[in-house]
């Protein structure tokens, strides 16, 4: 049963990982809002001048790049002078330093356009990082100052704190980096069945499980494989751990792959992980790999009385502790275990350049003696990339009037709602003989700044360019589209946001 239950877990996270978000590459836009942040580099003292900092900066977003040199005999923030290239869509940068004792501080603000999505977007974003003076080099050996990131808070079109990525598991455990460099597992919960073929099965199986710990970072999995059908031979097994339930969007999984031969019982695992812990500005991809004869100790006992056909049941309970050798150790880009993948149409980048409402399952209920609809009943979802998310429900009464002819939504199959993509409040106008159909709608975004979410609001005017079909139900006509599938998307006007704490949705 365990063997099963284990089995059953890896497959789903197989699937689990193939559905996560895309990696989608960014542009201008697309970057603005998932990474709006600076490297610093090459920063040094000035040596023809002790009261002046000099170093490098580049806008992730753009790819700008300038020269900054900063006066610092000022207390406070000293405005630091910009040279080099034009910011973007005549934008502009300041930038200001503070040094204090061995600590310097740098403090940016700068605005740029971008309109490589056809809608010119302008944005404005600052940030301000600190800067250990013991870890600057000297002057000519300031190329190998590491770039220092300077994580950016947006305030223009919407005011958020872009997410950074968790990663992948304990990539900033402490010692990881250094215990990568003399991989181990632990391995435990070894199982191994070997059952013959009798009157009662129709053909011979093999199963076999068993988990593991990279004690380098922590990292938890499993490998099994439920039916090794067919001769005794090195046969490969399905590994997974933890990352199939991070969908968060990092750049980086762990990866495992593992064979066992049911013949000599040698187990066989390669698996790649990755530490920043000694210098995020410097992570490191570590892939290992180590194979050994399994300690098992098995048992032989018949498949039923009296038969002469015995199963065979091998574990191993205490630890088994496998060392490997390291086969590559790669330097990935800087900070980027924490980088979330760029996703181009967000709930937010949506709702601000090409915002619609998607409908669907759309129903009239009328009241025969009141020659008038009763309730209108339809499926909406904003029209941009999902995930797993569904359209939701949304329920008009006529009983909900409010003053100008609208008439407040139900939202939801019970009334809740505290999804993104969906509206958290709604008003209807609905005209049955032109088929218009008019929605004020307010809706939350919240995927990019989980603490800071984004609350829009918009009117939507419609046709609903489909017949219907009318059938009586007692004394109610309950009408529908002639396609019951019918989807159709519409343009949200006038839309407006502000920010908004999570605390006070």
């Amino acid at each position: 049963m365990w063997a099963l239950f284990l089995f059953k877990i890896l497959s789903a996270a197989v699937l689990v990982t193939a559905q996560g978000p895309p990696a989608v590459g960014g542009g201008c836009t697309t970057n603005s809002f998932n990474i709006p942040s600076w490297f610093i580099t090459d920063f040094k003292d000035l040596v023809d001048d002790e009261r002046k900092v000099a170093f490098g900066i580049l806008n992730r977003a753009t790819n700008y790049t300038a020269q900054a040199t900063c006066g610092i005999d000022r207390k406070g923030y000293n405005l630091c002078s910009v040279s080099g290239q034009s910011a973007p869509g005549n934008g502009t940068i300041e930038i200001k330093a503070l040094v204090e004792g061995t600590v310097a501080q740098v403090s940016v603000n700068q605005t740029w356009s971008c309109n490589d999505r056809g809608t010119p977007v302008q944005f404005t974003a600052s940030g301000r990082a600190r800067i250990s003076l013991y870890d600057v080099p000297e002057p000519e050996a300031s190329s190998t100052f590491p770039p220092l990131l300077i994580q950016g808070t947006l305030h223009a079109p919407v005011f958020i704190t872009p997410d950074r990525a968790a990663g992948p598991q304990g990539h900033d455990e402490k010692g990881c980096q250094a215990a990568s460099e003399k991989p181990e597992w632990n391995i435990t919960h070894i199982y191994y069945t070997d059952r013959p073929a009798d009157g009662n099965v129709e053909s011979p199986s093999r199963t076999f499980n068993l988990l593991f710990t990279n004690t380098a970072n922590g990292y938890e999995g499993g490998c099994v494989h439920g039916s090794l059908v067919g001769p005794a031979g090195e046969t490969s097994l399905i590994c997974a751990g933890s990352e199939f339930g991070n969908l968060g969007g990092s750049r980086y999984a762990i990866s495992t792959t593992a064979s066992f031969d049911p013949f000599d019982f040698k187990f066989t695992v390669r698996q790649t992980w990755f530490c920043d812990d000694e210098n995020p500005s410097k992570p490191l991809q570590f892939t290992a790999s180590a194979s050994t004869i399994l300690p098992l100790t098995c048992t032989t006992t018949p498949l039923s009385a009296g038969s002469a056909i015995n199963e065979t049941v091998c574990d191993r309970n205490p630890t088994l502790v496998l060392a490997g050798k390291v086969d590559s150790a790669t330097t990935l880009p800087p900070y980027s275990l924490t980088e979330p993948i760029l996703r181009d149409n967000t709930c937010t980048i949506t709702s601000i350049l090409a915002p619609k409402w998607q409908f669907s399952a759309f129903e009239i209920v009328y009241t025969p003696e009141k020659e008038e609809w009763e309730t209108i009943n339809f499926e909406i979802i904003l029209a941009t990339y999902s995930g797993f998310q569904y359209p939701i429900p949304v329920t008009v009464s006529r009983a909900a009037g409010r003053e100008g002819g609208w008439f407040e939504c139900v939202i939801g199959a019970d009334g809740a709602n505290d999804q993104p993509l969906w509206p958290y409040a709604c008003l209807v106008q609905f005209n049955p003989e032109t088929k218009e159909l008019m929605l004020k709608a307010d809706w939350q975004c919240r995927e990019l700044d989980g603490d800071q979410p984004v609350n829009f609001s918009g009117l939507t005017t419609t046709t609903i360019k489909s017949d219907f079909n009318c059938e009586t139900f007692r004394d109610m006509e309950v009408c529908v589209t002639e396609d019951t599938g019918f989807v159709w998307t519409a343009d949200i006007g006038g839309v407006v946001w502000r920010s908004v704490p999570q605390s006070n949705p």
